[in-house]
């Protein structure tokens, strides 16, 4: 199995980054311009793109003070039963985010999923830092 990862901090308290991450409006800010984000743990989140045929289908399987994994239900295909995990810890004057995308049984497809994480981790942290709404999708 290959896994995504990146690790990168913000200058923004922890529950800014996990607002971002957790809540509809968050996602909004930096993700897509189109997304259902449910606060209780089991229900499932639903993010939608223009160039996607369905909703993106994420299962919330955990929701913490620093941790939300999300895992992959039945689209997209390639998704299936992989998991998305942020772990957001304090520092000294903002946040530490860990991400793992984990789960991929092809180097190709983690690669093509890796480069596009990439830049919606770039909008996160220019999202909770200045506040200024500038989702990847729309």
């Amino acid at each position: 199995m290959t896994d995504v990862l990146f690790r990168f901090d913000v200058d923004a308290s922890p529950e800014t980054v996990l607002e971002a991450i957790k809540t509809t409006d968050g996602i909004k800010g930096f993700w897509t311009s189109r997304a259902d984000v449910p606060a209780e743990v089991g229900q499932t989140v639903k993010v939608e793109f223009a160039v996607a045929p369905a909703p993106f289908d994420l299962r919330l399987e955990q929701s913490d003070d620093s941790t939300v994994v999300w895992r992959t239900e039945t689209f997209p295909p390639h998704w299936v039963g992989t998991t998305v995990r942020w772990d957001v810890e304090p520092r000294d004057d903002g946040a530490s985010v860990r991400f793992r995308h984990a789960g991929f049984g092809d180097d190709d497809e983690a690669g093509m999923v890796a480069y596009t994480w990439g830049q919606i981790m770039v909008r996160l942290k220019e999202y909770a830092e200045s506040g200024r709404r500038n989702p990847v999708f729309t």
